[in-house]
């Protein structure tokens, strides 16, 4: 073959962003890829068969006795103070970590769907915990309004979305939980209960980030803006140059992130600013799926496995600069359609760079068998308490791996990097951290818990790991 033929464009190289890369598909099939595993239920009170749990990786699995879907508030109000064991919430089930799995009860608020209350006025609007970030953009977009940020990920609910601090990029934004002006959830009394800046204001600023342990959040009022267009510009530099550049391009910039590849002398750099209407270019194509693409170098890597850091390299030299506009949700939101387990901290913006660095090198100098790309962003801080931008702005960087290949190995090995520099781990995503060590990143954890439980002094919204990363015993 000749490798010379071989052209990345910029939606193939997004693709191994967010799929795996060349050769985490060697030998899998589509099956193997997308069908979830077969496993068998637990039996409830009446004999009758519960359909297991597991989240969207596929790396989370519970087997739940009871199965709730409360229908209003009342009806969420009475099955909580009812219940006789732990209860814990589902939402799209894109954590990683084990925040979800329950042998118990297994809620998920299915009928609470929606945005209502639209104030073009003061740009707010309400919604509904289990709908999702990808159901807003057009209807907010009709009114005027936008959201101020998205995650590149539109696939999950806003209530799991914010009980995890889910953000995108950009110094000048912070997380979602950030656009937050008011919660409304019923606690583990079954008591409904609102807070805000101006109204339970320390509950408000547990509730942002929660993990889904003061209660069920039924809706909650997010701050918008004025509705805006965005030029996303997207070009492959040399590492060195990429590294050096990140700080001065993040400050230049609207949003910036990277896309590092392991074993590869390149990175991926992505701006995106904001344009007025008159700027939009013509439409074009998509540049197509490059899974096919990916499968003909996975061939070739299991063939000469001694070459693959020249077919990476190769293969990333080829890639063109692409531009692309847009509506806002139109150009933050990407399709995950190949599945992936995450690790990701955030460390303080300044060591960002550094971190990576080290990363990188560590892949190289203990030859780890990962070519998914890491991915670097950059987010404003904020006053949220279980925030990992809690008081300081962080780099965030995420390490993957396809989905039904070894992960643990290659996150334990950079793992320690990341406490080196100081780094929060995200909530909804593989680490190994426990109540001991998340205390002492966190400078208001003991009020967390404090305020947890006051909401839930039964503990019904706990499962075995909330217990273990915020040392209940």
């Amino acid at each position: 073959m000749d490798l010379t033929k071989i052209n990345l464009d910029r939606r193939k190289i997004l693709k191994l962003a967010t799929a795996a890369g060349v050769v985490n598909l060697a030998g899998c099939s589509d099956s193997e890829i997308s069908e979830p595993r077969v496993r068998k239920g637990a039996l409830d009170k009446d004999g009758k068969e519960v359909t297991p749990w597991t989240n969207w990786s596929q790396n989370q699995y519970s087997t739940p006795n009871e199965r709730l879907i409360p229908q209003d508030t009342t009806q969420l109000c009475e099955m909580i103070k009812k219940t006789k064991q732990r209860i814990r919430l589902v939402g799209a089930g894109h954590s990683f970590s084990p925040l979800v799995p329950i042998n118990e009860t297994q809620m998920s608020l299915a009928y609470f769907q929606g945005i209502n209350n639209i104030d073009t006025q003061n740009k707010t609007f309400d919604v509904a915990a289990n709908t999702f970030l990808a159901s807003v953009g057009e209807p907010l977009w009709n009114k005027g309004l936008s959201l101020e940020n998205m995650p590149d990920i539109n696939t999950q609910t806003f209530g799991g979305a914010i009980a995890t601090s889910t953000h995108g990029t950009g110094m000048k934004f912070g997380t979602l939980s950030s656009t937050v002006t008011k919660m409304h959830f019923v606690n583990g009394l079954g008591e409904k209960i609102e807070c805000s800046a101006e109204k339970n204001n320390e509950l408000f600023n547990a509730a942002r980030t929660n993990i889904g342990v003061l209660g069920a959040t039924t809706h909650m009022t997010i701050q918008a803006q004025d509705k805006y267009y965005l030029k996303e510009r997207s070009w492959m530099m040399d590492l060195n140059e990429g590294l050096e550049k990140a700080e001065s391009l993040r400050d230049t910039h609207d949003h910036f992130e990277m896309y590092a590849i392991p074993h590869a002398d390149y990175i991926l750099g992505i701006a995106i600013d904001r344009i007025p209407e008159s700027e939009l270019l013509e439409t074009t194509e998509n540049s197509g799926d490059a899974y096919g693409t990916f499968k003909t170098l996975s061939k070739v890597i299991e063939t000469v496995p001694f070459l693959r850091n020249f077919i990476i390299n190769k293969a990333a030299s080829t890639v063109d600069e692409e531009m692309r506009t847009g509506r806002n949700y139109q150009v933050f939101g990407n399709l995950r359609d190949i599945l992936f387990n995450e690790m990701e901290y955030t460390v303080p913006a300044e060591y960002g760079v550094a971190c990576l660095r080290e990363i990188l090198d560590t892949i190289k100098k203990r030859d780890i068998d990962v070519v998914f790309p890491l991915e670097f962003r950059y987010i404003k801080a904020d006053d949220i308490w279980l925030s990992p931008f809690y008081k300081r702005d962080g780099c965030a960087i995420s390490c993957h791996n396809f989905h039904d290949k070894d992960y643990k190995k290659y996150f334990a090995a950079i793992e320690p990097i990341f406490w080196k520099y100081d780094g929060r781990p995200h909530w909804g995503k593989i680490h190994t951290l426990t109540a001991k060590e998340q205390s002492a990143r966190y400078p208001m954890f003991n009020e967390f818990l404090r305020a947890r439980e006051l909401m839930d002094p039964k503990r019904i919204f706990t499962n075995d790991h909330i217990n273990s990363v915020l040392g209940l015993v």
